[in-house]
């Protein structure tokens, strides 16, 4: 047995990374683990697409605190 699929909650060297409304277009569902990235880039990534798509973000820097 064993799963037939894997979905990572954290970044993977080895595995393709994914953030809904950002690049799941690049899924393929012969895909056998992939990564949902961090936390932090899910909650990042989309606001910065946004913002790349339509004005361009030339630099940027992200500071995160974990309690």
């Amino acid at each position: 047995g064993g799963a037939k699929k894997v979905v990572i909650s954290a970044p993977s060297a080895d595995a393709p990374m994914f953030v809904c409304g950002v690049n799941l277009d690049a899924y393929s569902p012969d895909m056998k683990v992939v990564s949902n990235a961090s936390c932090t880039t899910n909650c990042l990534a989309p606001l910065a697409k946004v913002i790349n798509d339509n004005w361009e973000i030339v630099e940027g820097l992200m500071t995160t605190v974990h309690a």
